[in-house]
Order: structure tokens, then C-alpha cells, then sequence
């Protein structure tokens, strides 16, 4: 983008000059928008420097070891763009910061991202990664975590019945293939994850135990991880229980 600087000394040039200069602005400003904001996050200085982020930080380590985690935690403290958004993100493209210290996949992937229901996937985990809403699929891509120059436009499945929503696209792994993101819905059961393998499931918001169940076996044969970002608004539920040390789990 241009600087407040760059502008005025345009506006003081020749009529001429800032004629020509119009198409060049507006291909900056294209690029700006497509250019995704996965690259954005922990910086190595500044307000928002990484150092500040350690329940993050301490979250992706642990990819390196285990093959389940889960960031449980209250609303609006970033687990869910920042935390799993965004390392499902640099799984599918392969391209980890200089600081990565996570688990690294360095070929293409297999990746499931799942929300409640088909509408909030779309409006929530769609909109981060991709930046695509609404009826607005293709305009959008590029607006999200992801950039618009590693999504293959092309390659966009709907998904039947819900306006504007993916069902699958290939993202560019910088390795030269493609990883396949899919995406899917609670409100479908278990029987999503029937005769599928998967390399990363991100869950957002908590699942039922036997869809996350489901989820963990196909990811078996490849080795692979799962992830569950979410706040525990139902209580001590089966999932709940399932990822608390025993000395916090309420006595029978």
C-alpha cells in the first residue's frame, strides 16, 4: 500500500502523472487485499510480538510431540484464528516461520476443518482461512489467513444446500503439490469422517466425543493430528473430561 507520504507527493504532481499513476494504485491495492494475513502473526517485535502469545507458543510446540491437543479457553482470547486457523494454515502450504518450533508436514496434506453446523463453518472457519462469505465465494478468497496466489481457484467444490459455502479446494504446499482442505459440520455425525484419511482435523468449537473419536482414527494412517480450539460452554461434558489432567476431573 502506499504511505501517506507517497500520496501527497502524488497529489502534487501533474495532473498527467497522477492520470497514470491511477492503474498502478489500483493493482497495489488488489495485491493488498489478495495477499492473505497468515505472514501478519507473531511478530518477532512490536505490540503484538510473539513473546506476549505463550499459551499460543506453548500450544504449537507441542504439536512436535503429541498427536492430540486442545486449546481450551474463554471467548475472544485468539484460540481460534491465531491458534488453530492459523497452524492448519501452515500445514496446508508448508511454510512455517523462522520460529516454528511445531510439528512440520513437508509434503502436501489432507486437511478437515469442522465447525457445529454447515452455516458456521461457512460464516466462521471459512471466512478466517479462505476470507470467502456469503454468495461472494471467488471475490473473497485471498481476504482471509490464506493467500489468494496459493488457493487454486479452480479446484472450489460447493457445497450443496448452504449458499456461498466450500465443501473442498486445493491450497499450493510450497513442496510444489497441492493439500486438499475440506470442510465439514458436527450436525453431520460421525459419518463425515467415514473412508477418509486426514493428515490435520481442526475442530472448532467443541464436538461430540464420537465425532472426535471418528476424526482420530482417520488420521491413523497418516500419522497425523488433531486440534480442538474451543470454550467449554456445555460444562464437564464427555469431551470436556476427555483432555483434563484426573486431578481435575470432578469425583464420582
Amino acid at each position: 500500500m502506499l504511505s501517506r507520504d507517497d500520496l501527497i507527493t502524488l497529489s502534487n504532481a501533474p495532473k498527467k502523472i497522477q492520470q497514470e499513476a491511477v492503474p498502478l494504485i489500483e493493482e497495489l491495492e488488489r495485491r493488498a487485499r489478495y495477499e492473505g494475513s497468515i505472514h501478519k502473526f507473531f511478530p518477532d517485535e512490536g505490540p503484538l510480538r510473539r513473546e506476549l502469545y505463550q499459551k499460543h507458543m506453548e500450544f504449537f510446540k507441542a504439536g512436535a510431540t503429541y498427536r492430540e491437543r486442545c486449546f481450551m479457553a474463554g471467548n475472544r482470547v485468539g484460540k481460534s484464528e491465531s491458534g488453530g486457523c492459523y497452524e492448519l494454515g501452515l500445514h496446508l502450504t508448508g511454510q512455517y516461520p523462522h520460529w516454528w518450533e511445531g510439528r512440520r508436514f513437508e509434503q502436501p496434506i489432507d486437511g478437515l476443518v469442522a465447525g457445529d453446523t454447515s452455516q458456521t463453518t461457512r460464516d466462521i472457519l471459512q471466512a478466517k482461512i479462505l476470507g470467502a462469505k456469503d454468495h461472494k465465494v471467488h471475490d473473497d478468497i485471498g481476504t482471509g489467513l490464506l493467500p489468494r496466489k496459493v488457493v487454486d481457484t479452480d479446484s472450489i467444490i460447493s457445497k450443496s444446500g448452504v449458499g456461498g459455502a466450500v465443501d473442498s479446494v486445493k491450497i499450493k504446499h510450497i513442496s510444489g503439490g497441492w493439500s486438499t482442505l475440506v470442510f465439514r459440520s458436527y450436525d453431520q455425525g460421525r459419518r463425515i469422517f467415514q473412508g477418509i484419511e486426514c493428515h490435520v482435523v481442526l475442530f472448532d468449537e467443541e464436538p461430540p466425543l464420537d465425532v472426535y473419536s471418528e476424526a482420530l482414527i482417520r488420521t491413523m494412517t497418516t500419522n497425523g493430528i488433531t486440534m480442538l480450539t474451543f470454550t467449554p460452554l456445555s460444562g464437564m461434558s464427555d469431551t470436556v473430561m476427555a483432555f483434563l489432567p484426573k486431578e481435575y476431573r470432578p469425583s464420582a
